[in-house]
């Protein structure tokens, strides 16, 4: 995954992630607030943006069940531009 791609990625994660955020801070019941964070937070799963918190658990599980990646790659290629991206 290229530098650029990545951080587009992290930063239209963080907005979806932001949005839910939001829209459940404008809820009073903790039906609305489960119900505007479920769409955010699904539309950024079905996209397949992301998430450095979420990486840094998926990634190693991966790598633990034997996928093809080194910390060199999870680090360089993945974490820092996602990161970087999700503070943005």
């Amino acid at each position: 995954l290229a530098f650029d791609v990545a951080f587009v990625r992290g930063v239209l994660c963080n907005w979806l992630v932001c949005m839910a955020v939001y829209m459940a801070s404008g809820c009073s019941s903790m039906i609305g607030k489960m119900t505007a964070v479920w769409f955010p937070i699904s539309a950024f799963v079905a996209l397949g943006l992301d998430h450095s918190v979420a990486n840094m658990f998926i990634i190693p599980l991966g790598m633990l069940r034997g996928a093809e990646i080194t910390m060199k790659q999870f680090l360089l290629k993945n974490l820092v531009p996602v990161t970087l991206g999700n503070i943005v």
